[in-house]
């Protein structure tokens, strides 16, 4: 496993004690005098924090989000079989998921879905299927295992679209590309600004902002959000990556904003280990 895959699981479970609290204060508080990196989920930091969502209440310390695990899983069935299909990608992730798999926590909105569609398959019920529209950061996780793996970026989008059929993951599969080959030639900051040309119209404002603007709480409550969803947390992601200098300032900051920090982490994490350097303690953490 190498860089890719492994800074992005590192900096996912990382973010796993503290994910889906949504009050930035009560973070920025307890960061004053006490770690919040590869904390075990505390049901009573939860329920002080207001809104937040406890989910994982079995994690320990080293596990990743349910995203992590759909990381983990593509990876070695890409590994297993490089022209693994589209098909085969949703039945290896309801094989995990269906009532009895071998995954037991938190399941996402496309992962209910999907298991709701395949047991409609198997029972032969004449009911109607669910769409998949996802907007989250899951969409992402074909084209870390496509990167870790060489193959081409087509191969990601198809991949992409068992869960969604939003063609700007494709676009920005490209920026992502752009980036990471710029980063052996420039800094960080310099890489994004970059591929600014690139980015859809869509998100150029938020975009751009997420570069320029230092103040990263009112960036956030006026230009992106916490939330899972990429319209929030891809502006985030590049304010994050464009406002600190290395994997674990980077890893730090992305968990005290909360929010959708583990799935955040996927892609900090992934793109930030290209140039800098994952602490070793972290990386013996984490649960593979």
């Amino acid at each position: 496993m190498s860089k890719f895959i492994q800074g992005a699981l590192v900096a996912n479970a990382a973010s796993m004690g503290f994910n889906w609290i949504y009050n930035m204060p009560y973070l920025e508080r307890l960061s004053q005098t006490e770690s919040l990196v590869f904390q075990k989920p505390n049901p009573d930091q939860y329920k002080r924090a207001g809104k937040s969502y406890y989910v994982y209440p079995r994690a320990e310390i080293g596990d990743v989000s349910i995203q992590g695990e759909v990381l983990k899983w593509l990876y070695k069935g890409v590994l297993s079989d490089n022209n693994l299909s589209r098909e085969a990608y949703k039945k290896l992730i309801y094989d995990h998921i269906k009532p009895g798999g071998s995954y037991d926590g938190y399941i996402e909105s496309y992962g209910k879905k999907l298991v709701f569609n395949s047991i409609i398959d198997e029972l032969k019920l004449d009911i109607e299927k669910q769409t998949f529209h996802d907007d989250q950061l899951v969409s992402f996780m074909p084209y870390l295992v496509c990167k870790e793996l060489d193959l081409p970026l087509d191969k990601a989008w198809d991949l992409a679209q068992a869960f969604t059929d939003i063609d700007h993951y494709k676009t920005f599969f490209n920026i992502f590309d752009q980036l990471i080959a710029n980063l052996s030639h420039m800094s960080m900051l310099e890489s994004v600004e970059n591929i600014l040309r690139l980015v859809p119209q869509k998100y150029q404002e938020s975009i751009e902002l997420a570069i320029k603007m230092n103040d990263t709480t009112k960036f956030i409550i006026d230009h992106a959000g916490t939330d899972c969803h990429i319209h929030h947390a891809l502006p985030l992601i590049f304010h994050i990556l464009t406002h600190t200098n290395n994997y674990e300032d980077a890893v730090k900051l992305n968990v005290k904003l909360g929010g959708a920090s583990c799935d955040r982490g996927l892609l900090i994490g992934a793109i930030y280990s290209q140039i800098s350097e994952i602490p070793e303690d972290w990386k013996q953490k984490v649960n593979l």
